[in-house]
């Protein structure tokens, strides 16, 4: 039970996800007048960087327990439709009188256009539970979305290996969400994953759906955002299983560079979520 509950720790603050891009067509004249079409210039580099905070308010047996994290990310646009996006991540996470700390780096390759953006990401965890151990985490696999005018659809598919004490589990993770526009600074959005660490007969599951609301003013690069998750955690082997739910409420503060909207960011930046498990 001790290894299930360091595997479930981890995968509450580690994994990956996805997310969008847009351009604009060149300009062309009528009549007598013709103005050459214009090419869009490319952004460059762009990113974000963010600091959260998360409060259990629903668990099993009433856990006290609420983590903070810093978190980043940074696009580079190397012409032609081809980015490469980076995330670093660090997670400081407080269950009753038990400290964890978790790092996280992620790299993505992918192509977008206007109408779809499509690639792959590798990723490297580390979870610092205490009791001199640690979890490392290395899982790889393909990310792809799909975006119209007020909405994206985005999803996320990998494998991996989670090791832990001379010990190899598979993991496995699948995640899906949805970001609606009502505005180009005002966001929802509603993300769904399912991760299972597997190994000798016992797997850990955990299926959580979080939804978040985003504002970021028309001439200020600070999003505010916030929101509530739910999770059911699963261990089952061996004819039986305890599970129990729970559920976070988080917010945070998100400080753009290289872009001008919620919208623009998501379409020219960095698309792919920078996401931790811990909220």
């Amino acid at each position: 039970m001790f290894r299930a509950n360091s595997f479930l720790v981890f995968l509450l603050s580690s994994a990956p996800l996805a997310a969008a891009a847009d351009i604009d067509g060149p300009l062309v004249g009528t009549g007598d007048y013709y103005e050459a079409p214009v090419e869009q210039p490319s952004l460059g580099v762009t990113g974000y960087i963010e600091g959260a905070y998360g409060s259990v308010v629903d668990s099993p047996g009433d856990i006290d327990a609420d983590a903070w994290a810093l978190r980043g990310a940074v696009n580079f646009d190397a012409g032609g439709g081809f980015n490469l996006q980076t995330d670093l991540g660090y997670t400081s996470a407080s269950i009753e009188d038990a400290n964890t700390n978790s790092y996280s780096g992620t790299l993505h390759g992918y192509y977008r256009d206007s109408a779809y953006a499509v690639g792959a990401f590798v990723q490297a965890a580390r979870l610092d539970a205490g009791f001199d151990s640690h979890i490392n985490d290395y899982m790889g696999g393909i990310e792809g979305a799909y975006f119209q005018d007020t909405w994206t659809i985005h999803g996320a598919a990998g494998y991996g290996q989670a090791r832990w004490e001379g010990l190899d589990a598979d993991h496995y993770m699948v995640a899906l969400g949805a970001r609606v526009y009502a505005t180009d600074h005002i966001r929802f959005d509603l993300d769904g994953a399912l991760d299972r660490i597997t190994d000798s007969g016992i797997d850990y599951d955990i299926s959580s759906l979080k939804l978040t609301a985003n504002y970021r003013p028309a001439y200020f690069p600070v999003t505010l955002f916030g929101g509530y998750k739910y999770a059911n955690e699963e261990v089952s082997g061996f004819g039986s299983s305890v599970s129990g739910d729970t559920g976070t409420i988080f917010g945070g503060l998100r400080f753009s560079y290289g872009t001008n909207s919620i919208k623009e960011e998501e379409r020219l930046g960095p698309i792919w979520s920078n996401n931790s498990r811990s909220f």
